[in-house]
């Protein structure tokens, strides 16, 4: 009996020695896009969505501030990122509080603000926590041992094989997941990018008989503002995006830029709102800026947050 305890003990110790081998090993390489993510302290961040995952790039923005701006902006965006109670939970976790001259650029659509119809606080919360930043525990280790073991979607076995982000995203140690136009295998033509908009606007459709904009995540959106002022300058900012996509979130929701300018004017936010550019900046899907794009709006970004920064 000692004899075939002994050996399920010694089993599970190598069972368990080659898992943490391969979460080790994984480490090393590429992991996924959101991972530099959860992989550094901060002192500034960028908050919100996808557009603003894809479209705000952190070194353009620093590279246009003042020199006194705290320099270890990352973009802590993704595309399951709400506001809500697990966001703001998270962003606590991630922060640097010994940094100085800190910034925080909140980016909004009226789709942060959303969840399915009949969910109230317990259903929403419970979604969140289904997402990477709910499942983890860790925002600011390198090697990130908790999100690969919590949050990692594919086998393990992919730490000895030569796998690679697709090869027109690059994902930065800034958490800037850039989407190149043009890669060495693939093109993102203009066929491509009218077909996408197409998909996405249908997309939209689908979810609007489904989801709502929920009090719960406009209150946690107003207590993330609460809590960043007292660490630094807040922005909430309208990010750009195709005609067709503004003009459907404006025709469904005509209350939001009213409804975010008196929450800019409550808690004494600027708010930039981008939404009306025209002409547009380029987008591959009709809501997402690619490579160019992104830059030259981090740019126009950081230039009109200047004059906010020097005082």
């Amino acid at each position: 009996m000692r004899i075939f305890i002994l050996k399920i003990v010694v089993f599970c110790t190598l069972l368990a020695s080659a898992y943490l081998l391969m979460v080790h090993k994984l480490s090393e390489g590429y992991v996924d896009m959101y991972y530099p993510k959860f992989t550094q302290k901060a002192g500034s961040l960028v908050i919100g969505l996808s557009r603003a995952d894809e479209g705000i790039d952190p070194e353009t923005i620093l590279n246009n501030l003042p020199e006194k701006s705290d320099q270890s902006l990352v973009n802590f965006a993704s595309n399951q990122n709400y506001y809500g109670k697990v966001y703001m939970d998270a962003i606590k976790e991630k922060l640097d509080d010994s940094a100085e001259n800190r910034f925080f650029i909140l980016s909004i659509s009226p789709g942060s603000f959303t969840a399915p119809k009949g969910f109230g606080t317990k259903g929403i919360e419970a979604m969140d926590t289904k997402t990477p930043i709910g499942k983890t525990f860790d925002f600011t280790s390198n090697p990130n041992y908790s999100y690969i073991m919590n949050c990692y979607g594919s086998g393990l076995y992919n730490a000895f094989l030569d796998v690679d982000s697709a090869d027109n995203l690059t994902s930065h140690d800034n958490g800037w997941n850039e989407i190149s136009l043009k890669s060495n295998t693939f093109t993102i033509t203009k066929d491509l990018m009218f077909d996408w908009k197409r998909q996405n606007l249908a997309y939209f459709e689908r979810r609007l008989p489904k989801e709502e904009v929920k009090t719960y995540r406009l209150e946690w959106f107003g207590k993330t503002i609460e809590y960043l002022k007292n660490k630094g300058t807040v922005f909430l900012v309208r990010m750009p995006a195709d005609e067709e996509i503004v003009s459907f979130e404006n025709e469904h929701l005509p209350t939001f830029n009213a409804m975010v300018d008196s929450v800019a004017k409550v808690y004494k936010v600027p708010y930039l709102d981008y939404s009306e550019s025209r002409p547009g900046f380029g987008t591959y899907d009709g809501s997402h800026l690619y490579s160019e794009t992104a830059k030259e709006f981090s740019t126009i970004l950081a230039k009109d947050m200047s004059p906010f920064l020097n005082n």
